[in-house]
Formats: structure tokens, sequence, C-alpha cells
């Protein structure tokens, strides 16, 4: 039963009572007070309740509870895998229900809400928990074949669509514009009635995937800003960005894999998930020891028990490999495989970095009569495009060609020199050579030469020296490294 004074709350909101009553929201008391409960029902069965005080905006959940799609089980109809009957996603109860009430009767809400606005990046360690509901109802959301984002219109939810557009497919995926004045579906039912809110989604535009738009075509986006790599000197020249391309070069023994080391010892520390193909790098014990002693910064002997427990603990929730079937070393991965294991990665554990190390590596099928200058173009794209559809930026480590090849000494490679194709300079957003002249000193150098307009950074080249008894990086001196 629903309190009178609920009642009144919801005809505020210009809500039809008897659809919130058909819906089963019901008054609950508890804690001093008189909570508006909303159930959470999958496929017939409640499994959570979000209870809310209308007198000020305070939400709880049942203690336990799983996340899950409020109204779920409106996916079940057979008409949502039309295009013609779009499934709506809020980011509130209270917009979905004024979606049904306009006539959209597939519509659910997220039921937490969007990530603060300076977790736009969407790798915030509470990422894979955070949309842990979009897994849950995998199977669902598969059969649905176009959905409409009618989240709010503020850095949140602009967050919020991105991330999900990124879970679901961006393909799949359309967004709205609000009315001046209004921020979400709620608003424009309170000022504009069901028509307005029937306008508003009935003139959802699909993300642009391909061909030719206009701006007002393109959803916002969260802001380009970057993380930090955790670089000792001039850490602004570089930064993790999604939905780019990084491609890192150097001789072999220069340093590329200790330095990508350390950096993803860093991002992890920030919260950043990672996925690793490390295809040359023993997963364990010798990745595993380099990972540990990067993120305790010191050598395995010198850990102390609770240091490096802490570091096991954060490696099993922010660190997952790529690698052939255990047991079977035949089982060599194509790129193909290589993404979709990388995409379940970021669905259902919240990864935003794909880092393949060395991309020699992988078993790379060529179509009939395509060359290697020919699939390598095709494989950057397919990486880029990976990257763009799924929030995530995505780093190669790709090999030079041999000094003899193209210079008459072994002075540092440049991204023309990479192996397989001028692509890997021409394609990729970012680049970096890493590069040691003289390898009885401790002194790599690391040259960020390439800097796609309009991303973060700058090219420029640091020198870091390696100190074993910590485990990182320290300034090698830069005063006279331009």
């Amino acid at each position: 039963m629903i309190a009178t004074q609920h009642a009144n709350w919801i005809a505020g909101r210009k809500l039809s009572l008897e659809l919130a009553v058909e819906k089963g929201l019901f008054t609950k008391s508890g804690k001093g007070a008189n909570w508006l409960a909303i159930p959470y029902v999958e496929h017939g069965q409640v499994v959570n309740h979000k209870y809310r005080l209308t007198g000020e905006k305070r939400h709880m959940m049942d203690p336990g509870a799983p996340l899950a799609l409020w109204n779920h089980d409106a996916l079940l109809d057979e008409r949502v895998t039309s295009p013609d009957h779009p499934a709506i996603i809020t980011e509130g109860e209270w917009d979905a229900l004024a979606a049904i009430q306009s006539g959209f009767p597939f519509a659910v809400s997220v039921p937490n809400g969007a990530p603060k606005e300076e977790t736009a990046l969407a790798d915030d360690g509470g990422d894979a928990e955070r949309y842990r509901f979009i897994w849950r109802a995998q199977a669902v959301l598969d059969r649905v074949a176009r959905f409409i984002l009618a989240v709010d219109n503020d850095p949140p939810g602009i967050a919020l669509a991105a991330d999900l557009a990124r879970r679901l497919g961006p393909e799949r995926c359309m967004f709205v514009r609000y009315p001046e004045g209004c921020k979400d579906l709620g608003e424009v039912l309170d000022r504009q009635g069901e028509a307005g809110v029937a306008n508003v989604l009935r003139a959802a535009k699909p993300y642009p995937v391909k061909g030719i738009y206009r701006f007002s075509d393109f959803p916002d986006r969260p802001p380009l800003t970057g993380r930090s790599l955790g670089l000792p000197a001039r850490d602004d020249c570089i930064r993790f960005v999604p939905e780019t391309l990084t491609i890192w070069t150097g001789f072999a023994g220069g340093g590329k894999t200790s330095l990508l080391v350390f950096i993803l010892a860093n991002l992890i520390r920030q919260g950043v998930t990672v996925t690793v193909g490390s295809f040359e790098t023993i997963p364990r014990p010798v990745l595993h020891t380099k990972m540990i002693e990067a993120l305790c910064r010191s050598t395995m002997v010198n850990i102390k028990p609770k240091d490096r427990q802490w570091a096991e603990d954060l490696l099993e929730t922010h660190f997952f490999i790529l690698a052939q079937t255990i047991g079977d070393e035949d089982d060599e991965l194509t790129l193909e495989e290589i993404l979709e294991r990388a995409r379940v990665t970021i669905v259902r554990d919240g990864s935003s970095l794909l880092l393949l190390d060395p991309w020699n590596e992988l078993e790379h099928k060529r179509r009939p009569d395509e060359g290697e200058h020919d699939y390598t173009g095709r494989a950057i794209r397919m990486l880029k495009s990976f990257a763009r559809n799924y929030g995530a930026a995505v780093w190669v480590v790709a090999h030079p060609k041999k000094p003899g090849e193209w210079a008459a000494k072994a002075s540092a490679p440049g991204l023309y020199e990479v192996s397989g194709s001028a692509h890997w300079a021409n394609k990729a957003d970012y680049g970096v050579v890493i590069h040691r002249p003289d390898k009885k000193k401790p002194i790599t150098e690391m040259s960020v030469t390439k800097v796609r307009m309009g991303l973060p950074g700058y090219e420029w080249s640091i020198k870091l020296e390696w100190r074993w008894f910590t485990a990182e990086y320290a300034d090698g001196g830069n005063d006279d490294v331009e």
C-alpha cells in the first residue's frame, strides 16, 4: 500500500499512481521514517528494493542484495528484438516511469545512478562492481535490438551514457536531446507532459558509427583529460587516455617491458583495471614478481607480508592476463580472439587498458593475397575501432626492424622503423620510443615522438634512472633533454 504522503509526492511529479501501484511500489516504515519502496524484480522474483525518503533525497537498498536493472522483466518481451521497440535506459526509476507512462513500456533504470563526474574515464576502482548489473542481465540485454540512453544531461550523466554505450555496443545505442531547461525525462514530464517525453524519445539519434554527420549528431562526451602515468619527470608529456592507440617501440633489451610494468603499477594504484597480453614474459613467476615489486616499490626479499598481500589483492581485481590456454602452448591467439577476450574483461571486470606485448607474438592470419603492409593497416583499424567502441586505451609494443636495415649504427629507432609497415607511425595516436644508449648504465631514454592533435601531451624526451632496490624509475637528469 502507498501512504497518502507518498501518493501526493508521486502525483506532484505528474506520475500515475496506478502505474506506481502496478510496478509494485509501496510504503514501508523503518528507522523512524516512512520510506517509499521500489521493488527490483527479475523473472518474477523480487531480488532487491530501493527505499527513498521523499522529504529529502536519501536512498538505501536491501543489505547484501544484488544490483539489478529496475523493470528488468519488461525486456523479456519478444518485441524488444525489433528496433521498432527500443529499450529505454534511464538514470533513475522515476524517469523510467515517465517513459512508461508516455507510451514506452520497455523502460528500465540503472540501480545506482551515475558515476561521479571525476570518474568519467570509467576506470575507477569500483567500476566493475558499479556495472555488475549489466553482466548480470547480459542474456536479456543481448536480445535488445536498440537502446535509447535517456540519462541525465549533466557531467555524471554524460559519463554514464559513455559507459553504457561502450558496454552495450554503440551501434545499438541512441542518445536524446532535452528541451531547454530540462535535464531528464522527469523534468520533461513535469513541464511538457507525456507528449513532451514521447517527442524526446522519438527524436533520439543513433550514436555515430559510420557515414557523414553534423556536429549535433554526436553525443556529449567526457573531457579528454587523461590520467597520469606516474613518470618522475615531464609526466604531462603523455597521458593515459581511453579510446586511443599508443605504439611503444625500442630495441630488444632496451627496457620496454620494465618501464611498462612500472607504468602499469602506477595506473593500478589509481584504480585503473588493465588487461595484458603478455606473450614473451612468463606470467608467473616473472611478470607476477615484477608487478608485486613495482606496486610495493621494493624487492621481493624486502617486502613485508601485509604489503605483499595488499599487492596480491590489488592484482586479483585489477590485472587480467590474456594468454594461451594453460597447458596448451600450441593454442596461438589471433587478434580477433584477443579482442573478444579483452571485451569480456571490459564488460565484466571494468578494464579500460589493453596492452599487447609484443605484437609479433600474436598469430597473424592474413587474408588470401594480403601482404604484411595491408594486413597491418587492417589490424590497426581493428584496434582503433575496438578502443573507440569500448572506451579503452590500447597499447601495442611493436619491435623495430634490425638496425642494419635502416641505419648505419644502432641509434634509437623511430616509429617509421617499426617492423611491418609505416602504418604504425601514421595511424598511432601516441608514439613512444624506449632506448638505452649504454646498457652498462641504468639510464633509459623515453621519447614521446607523436601526439595526435587535440590529445593531451606533447613531444618530448626524458631520461629515467632505474633503481632496482625500490623497483621504480627516478628522474635521470633532464636539464639537457628536449
